[in-house]
């Protein structure tokens, strides 16, 4: 297992304003990106990068101010860093081949801040430069694993003709290398007259341009950039595309950033958004920074899963070594239809779910364990089993489970319940359900700790925290018939589901199942 992180850094160029610097927000996100590193056992941060517009002006004042801040904010990590140049702190008519500038002095592969770092011992990586110095290629060991290894591609605002063919190059040359791109300009917002952003974020004119030169270059699995606002994430032919960009917000962002929290184990990383500015006195003083600076929206805290060469899997983790039983994503079939589903100790499901566009009036059911006629163990008319949407939007796993070591015991029953919730979620989300349970063969230790690790409900990769904690036990033996898009009571079709599942997937240590009907 690999964690490492990355700390992104969006356009900083209201706090290098000339006379009007705010540096000491800047040097603390270096600080609180430590603390949240080390509070959410990210594991190290491996690299630092700077999206572009990191000046207001590219006066050499004002690199040299900002250079300063990242070299030192460098150090406190223990991390090498990679800037790129935005409209601001070049003349943004030109191209790469504009020449020196006090942007390249201070930034470049020989400027002020290479100089800063490798005095400190944090400039081991070999660099590739590309035409007219504005470019990069690096190949970062990260993890604490010398296999395991990240390419950072950098571009210039205005690549020319000659920096694409370079770029292309050094990726045709490294086809099975997990690389992350940076260029200024990739995605943007569209906003109404009133500046508020409508629709999904899109591609940009350079952004387009730039998926073109990626094409048939799948290892590029994250492409960032900045300049527009608010942030925006959206994927094009498979990769995570981020414009990381907080300027719009009070302070300048309040020295805004982002921690891409990797984990291989899982094949996911996390992207935890955060402004240090929230704590600053002055910042809090303001009504507008307080509601800004939460960064709150999906946009700024989400995860995404990772390609193959970093862990990633077309399966939920919890469901390693289990065999697949189905999958079904005929919305017909999930619609509305039985099956037969025989779960052994050990089971995972998997649902892609889109929530009714309305608040539920009453509860539905979304799939269900019937009772083929018997009782539930407690007499209840209930399913033995149901993932359900109550009326205040959020979902629940209700299941009666065989009770511990056969339940023979004094004072024991041979089964149990558990009911796990979520929070209430937004009307018309389309989220994702991972159910997992049946480790009741864990022992002491280990096994123990791997079996409520691996066991409970999640949405949206987030485990839900009112869990009983019972999910590891084995499903009650019983009849094996299921019902998608509705539920039961009393041995009756009842609360039918008004939104949609989208997919279904199981796995399952032993166990059979048969097609819908």
């Amino acid at each position: 297992m690999a964690r490492f992180a990355f700390l992104v850094i969006g356009d900083t160029q209201y706090l290098f304003d000339g006379e009007r610097e705010r540096p000491d927000l800047l040097e603390r996100t270096f600080s609180q990106a430590r603390e949240i590193a080390r509070s959410c056992q990210t594991g190290p941060v491996a690299h630092v990068i700077h999206v572009g517009d990191v000046t207001e002006h590219g006066w050499a004042q004002e690199c040299e101010s900002a250079a300063t801040v990242l070299a030192q904010g460098c150090r406190s990590l223990g991390a090498g860093m990679s800037v790129v140049a935005g409209n601001h702190d070049i003349d943004q008519a030109t191209d790469d081949s504009r020449g020196t500038t006090p942007f390249l002095r201070a930034f470049g592969p020989h400027g002020d801040l290479v100089q800063a770092l490798s005095e400190a011992g944090l400039s081991q990586t070999p660099v590739v430069t590309g035409p007219g110095g504005y470019s990069t290629w690096k190949v970062l060991p990260v993890g604490g694993d010398e296999a395991l290894r990240v390419a950072v591609l950098t571009l210039d605002w205005r690549p020319t003709q000659q920096t694409y063919r370079w770029a292309q190059e050094l990726l045709a040359a490294h086809p099975q290398l997990p690389t992350v791109l940076v260029t200024h300009d990739v995605a943007l917002h569209h906003r109404d007259s009133d500046g508020v952003p409508t629709g999904p974020g899109e591609l940009t004119e350079h952004g387009e341009r730039l998926i073109q030169v990626l094409a048939g270059h799948e290892q590029v699995f994250l492409v960032l950039g900045g300049h527009e606002w608010p942030s925006t994430r959206l994927r094009s032919q498979g990769r995570e595309i981020h414009a990381v960009n907080y300027q719009e917000l009070p302070y300048g962002g309040g020295g805004a950033a982002r921690l891409y929290c990797f984990d291989t184990d899982r094949g996911q990383c996390e992207v935890v958004s955060f402004s240090p500015g929230a704590s600053d006195g002055t910042v809090l003083a303001s009504v507008a920074a307080r509601r800004a600076l939460a960064l709150a929206r999906p946009q700024d805290q989400f995860r995404f899963p990772l390609p193959a060469s970093l862990g990633g899997q077309k399966r939920p983790w919890q469901a390693d070594g289990l065999e697949l039983l189905m999958e079904e994503s005929d919305p017909q079939v999930l619609a509305s239809s039985e099956l037969t589903l025989e779960l052994g100790d050990r089971h995972v499901m998997e649902l892609e779910i889109s929530l009714p566009r309305t608040m539920p009036d009453s509860w539905q059911v979304i799939m269900c364990r019937l009772t083929s006629g018997l009782s539930a163990p407690d007499g209840s008319p209930e399913p033995l089993a149901a993932l359900s949407l109550s009326t205040e939007n959020f979902l629940g796993w209700q299941a009666y489970l065989a009770g511990a070591q056969g339940g023979t015991g004094p004072g024991q029953r041979p089964w149990a319940e558990t009911w796990q919730t979520s929070h209430e979620l937004e009307v018309g989300a389309q989220v994702t359900v991972v159910i997992s349970g049946g480790w009741s063969q864990a022992g002491d230790g280990a096994p123990q700790d791997a079996a409520a690790r691996a066991c409970g409900l999640w949405v949206d990769g987030d485990r839900v925290g009112r869990d009983d904690g019972h999910s590891r036990l084995p499903l009650l033996a019983g009849p094996w018939r299921w019902r998608v898009g509705a539920g039961e009571y009393g041995g009756q079709e009842a609360d039918p589901f008004q939104g949609r599942l989208t997919r279904l997937r199981v796995w399952g240590s032993g166990g059979t199942v048969s097609s819908p009907h």
